[in-house]
C-alpha cells in the first residue's frame, strides 16, 4: 500500500502576514478530521531575497502545496503544477496578479484566490475556514476550532491593517510596533513553537508595549533619514527619489520608507523612499536589498520587476549587486 502524500506550506517570511497566513492552515490542519487521517504538513519559510525551487522540495511525498502571501519566483508556480497533485495559490501581490492572472479561478490544478484588498492572512483565514466548516461556522461540529479561528480574527484583521497600510484601526501602529518588539522568528522551523505563540499573543499587551515603543523608533528613524540622499532609480530610467542606508534598523523599513517616501516628494522628486540594507542570512555583503516605499499613485513594482522583484503597487523589493547600486547615486 502506498504511503498517503503530506500537504506543503510554502509562506512569505520573513513577515507577520505570511506567518499568520501560515497560522491559519496551522488551525485547519489541527482541527479537521480529514487532516487528522493524514501525515501531518511541512511548513516551509519562503523569502522573496533566496525563494525556493521545486527541486527543493519533496515532491515525491508531496500531493497539495499551498503558496501563501508569495506565489514564487517567475515560471514557479507552471514548474511545479506538473509535479503534484494539486497547487493552491493565497496571495495578494499586484505581482502575482500580473504573474498568474485572474483574482479568483481554478486552471488545471491549480487553484487561485488572488485579491489586493486583503492581506495574505486575512485571504488565507477566509479560505481555511471555510475549507474546515464548508461555510457553515454556526455548526456544533467542533466548538474548539471555531472558537480558535474566532478568537484570533482580530489579530487577524490587525496584521492585515498594518501590512496594507491603512491604519484604519485602533492603536494600530502600537499594534504592529508590538509585535516586533517580541522579535519573534517567523521560521517555523528553527521556531518549532511559532504557531503556540502567536495564539498566545494578547491583543491588549501588544498595543500597550507597542505605544511605550513608538517614540523610540521614531528617533532611530529620524537619525537615519537625516542621511538621506538621492538616487537615480534604475540608473535615470525611473527618475530620481532619496535612499537611505538602514543596515542598522532594517526592521523599521517600512515606517521609514514611508517617512522617506514623504520627503522625497517633499523635495520635487519621485514619491518614493528606498530603504537599503544587507540580508545576513546571504551572507554576501556584495548584494544589497533595495526595499521601496512610495506615496499615492507611485507604483513601484515596475522598478522591482525590472530587476527579478516584486510586491504591491506602495510597498515592492529585488536584490541589487552594491557595485551596480553604487552607479544610482547622485554626485554631491
Amino acid at each position: 500500500m502506498a504511503a498517503m502524500k503530506k500537504s506543503a506550506v510554502l509562506y512569505h517570511y520573513p513577515c507577520p502576514d505570511g506567518a499568520f497566513a501560515a497560522l491559519a492552515a496551522h488551525l485547519y490542519f489541527s482541527h479537521s478530521p480529514a487532516a487528522a487521517a493524514a501525515p501531518p504538513p511541512l511548513f516551509f519559510p519562503n523569502t522573496v531575497y533566496s525563494p525556493l525551487r521545486a527541486e527543493n522540495l519533496p515532491l515525491d511525498e508531496i500531493d497539495i502545496v499551498y503558496l501563501l502571501d508569495f506565489v514564487g519566483p517567475p515560471g514557479f508556480v507552471q514548474h511545479l503544477s506538473p509535479k503534484v497533485g494539486r497547487v493552491v495559490v493565497l496571495d495578494h501581490h499586484k505581482t502575482a496578479l500580473e504573474t498568474l492572472g485572474s483574482d479568483m479561478s481554478t486552471s488545471g490544478n491549480v487553484t487561485k484566490v488572488i485579491d489586493m484588498e486583503r492581506s495574505g492572512a486575512t485571504i488565507a483565514y477566509d479560505y481555511f475556514k471555510d475549507k474546515l466548516f464548508c461555510g457553515d461556522t454556526n455548526s456544533a461540529k467542533d466548538d474548539g476550532a471555531i472558537g480558535e479561528f474566532r478568537r484570533m480574527r482580530r489579530l487577524f484583521e490587525y496584521i492585515e491593517d498594518g501590512d496594507l497600510w491603512r491604519w484604519r484601526l485602533p492603536n494600530s501602529k502600537a499594534f504592529s510596533s508590538g509585535l516586533k518588539d517580541l522579535n519573534l522568528e517567523f521560521n517555523v522551523k528553527s521556531n518549532p513553537s511559532l504557531f503556540q505563540q502567536l495564539l498566545s499573543l494578547d491583543l491588549d499587551s501588544l498595543i500597550r508595549q507597542g505605544m511605550s515603543s513608538l517614540v523610540h523608533k521614531q528617533r532611530m528613524i529620524d537619525g537615519v533619514l537625516e542621511q538621506s540622499y538621492k538616487i537615480t532609480l534604475g540608473g535615470g530610467a525611473f527618475g530620481r527619489c532619496l535612499a537611505v542606508n538602514a543596515d542598522s534598523i532594517p526592521e523599521l523599513r517600512s515606517e521609514l520608507g514611508h517617512q522617506l517616501a514623504n520627503k522625497s516628494l517633499k523635495m520635487n522628486l519621485r514619491g518614493i523612499g528606498a530603504v537599503v540594507y544587507r540580508v545576513p542570512e546571504l551572507e554576501n555583503d556584495q548584494l544589497l536589498k533595495i526595499s521601496l516605499r512610495s506615496i499615492s499613485d507611485e507604483d513601484t513594482t515596475p522598478i522591482s520587476q525590472e530587476y527579478g522583484g516584486g510586491g504591491h503597487r506602495n510597498a515592492s523589493s529585488f536584490m541589487l549587486h552594491t557595485e551596480e547600486f553604487q552607479k544610482w547615486k547622485v554626485s554631491i
